[in-house]
């Protein structure tokens, strides 16, 4: 009976660290169109949006997942989260695929801000739509009716991390702080806040590792193969609650995504360095 008990423990153990993809490709969105329950998200500005756009996607521009980005990459509050997912007539039930301009950056901090308010089927377009426009794929200015929803705000304590519970996370051996800026920024070379450095015990993976070092004429970026990013967080404790920053949240939201599909139970520091950076109580090292 025990032994029955153990070996169900496990199995649940390993189903909360599986790895899990979280990118979709251009061929396989183009056959899942008329999938009704598929909602296709533009994170770009409103003005590309509106000048041309993947057909039925809505709109949901990545400056809205900030509370105030003049002071910190703080995503919104949960009633501003409420409000904006039910006017976009979203529900945690829809299977969501998200779209930017091809740099990849925005499509994982919404995806980020998605799972932090409880929606659990987001995926990102590889590629973005300019790997839409490669394939000669259809586009559309028309922007067509919402029907908005019910949505009621929830929030996945695990998806992110505050200030405090970085604290914490420096005196537990249990949890490692990342830092996904430049190793210039890291060494306190240059910084975006008063202060110079990194939190201490922190271990730098720049955001820019994670990408295919060649970029095409087109300036469309695609992450490495799952293999190749295994290689290089291969020294990242895999047992251990990561906890990742970066100067306000949005780059550290690609080592987020890249981290999640590698299955490792990953927070994002949203206000990250410039908070911590311009917090004289707050230890740094150099």
């Amino acid at each position: 009976m025990r032994l029955h008990i153990l070996t169900f423990m496990l199995l649940i153990l390993s189903a909360t660290i599986q790895a899990e993809n979280l990118r979709i490709e251009v061929e396989q969105l183009a056959d899942l169109q008329s999938d009704s329950n598929i909602v296709i998200i533009d994170v770009r500005s409103s003005e590309e949006y509106l000048l041309e756009h993947i057909p039925g996607a809505i709109n949901l521009p990545d400056s809205l997942s900030y509370h105030d980005r003049t002071v910190s990459g703080l995503i919104i509050k949960p009633t501003q989260a409420q409000k904006l997912f039910r006017s976009l007539g979203l529900h945690t039930d829809q299977n969501l695929v998200i779209y930017d301009d091809g740099s990849l950056v925005k499509s994982a901090r919404v995806l980020w801000m998605l799972e932090v308010y409880g929606f659990s089927k987001v995926k990102i377009l590889n590629g973005g739509i300019q790997a839409w426009r490669n394939m000669n794929l259809p586009l559309t200015d028309k922007v067509g009716p919402i029907t908005p929803s019910d949505y009621v705000v929830q929030i996945n304590p695990n998806r992110i991390a505050s200030k405090f519970a970085t604290q914490l996370a420096m005196l537990n051996p249990r949890q490692t702080i990342v830092d996904a800026r430049p190793m210039a920024a890291f060494d306190g070379k240059t910084s975006s806040a008063v202060r110079f450095g990194h939190i201490p015990g922190a271990i730098n993976f720049p955001v820019q590792n994670n990408f295919i070092t060649k970029q095409d004429e087109t300036d469309m970026r695609k992450l490495l193969e799952s293999s190749q990013l295994s290689e290089i967080y291969r020294h990242l404790p895999k047992d251990n609650k990561i906890i990742i920053y970066c100067e306000e949240g949005t780059g550290s939201s690609t080592n987020y995504l890249v981290l999640r599909e590698l299955g490792y139970n990953v927070a994002n520091y949203d206000a990250s360095w410039r908070e911590w950076g311009n917090d004289l109580s707050l230890p740094i090292e150099k």
